[in-house]
């Protein structure tokens, strides 16, 4: 039997898309002191979502725990530089702490719906087998 549904495929692909975006924030609030360091971040998650419905083809890891990094993103997810004009440090740092901790608990909420939405589906399969829990 196939279960390759696309509301699990949907969950799985935004679930990988705020664990890498995470991944860009901390990196971003690791290097707040670092001069010349430009915060980045990713494209929005239903621009990524849409540009790999229409052929682009997702990343896939080459052994267990290993993202594919291109030269533009993170496993399948453009990269973007994200600093506004005017909001750059004297020392060339475009940082802002307040705005990227904002960014991971927008990203706690994508993560829990995804995972719920994950856990629902896996609900609707069961009962529709007989094997409610």
């Amino acid at each position: 039997m196939n279960l390759d549904l696309a509301i699990i495929r949907l969950a799985d692909r935004l679930a990988s898309y705020a664990s890498v975006r995470q991944s860009v924030i901390a990196e971003n609030i690791a290097n707040a002191d670092t001069p010349g360091f430009r915060a980045r971040d990713l494209l929005p998650f239903a621009d990524a979502y849409a540009d790999a419905a229409h052929g682009i083809p997702e990343a896939r890891p080459s052994r267990p725990g290993h993202f594919i990094i291109g030269k533009d993103g993170l496993a399948g997810f453009a990269l973007e530089e994200d600093a506004a004009p005017g909001a750059v440090s004297p020392n060339g740092n475009s940082v802002a702490i307040e705005d990227q901790m904002m960014r991971s608990a927008e990203l706690q909420l994508q993560h829990d719906l995804a995972l719920g939405v994950y856990h629902k589906s896996l609900q609707i399969l069961r009962a529709g087998l007989g094997r409610i829990r």
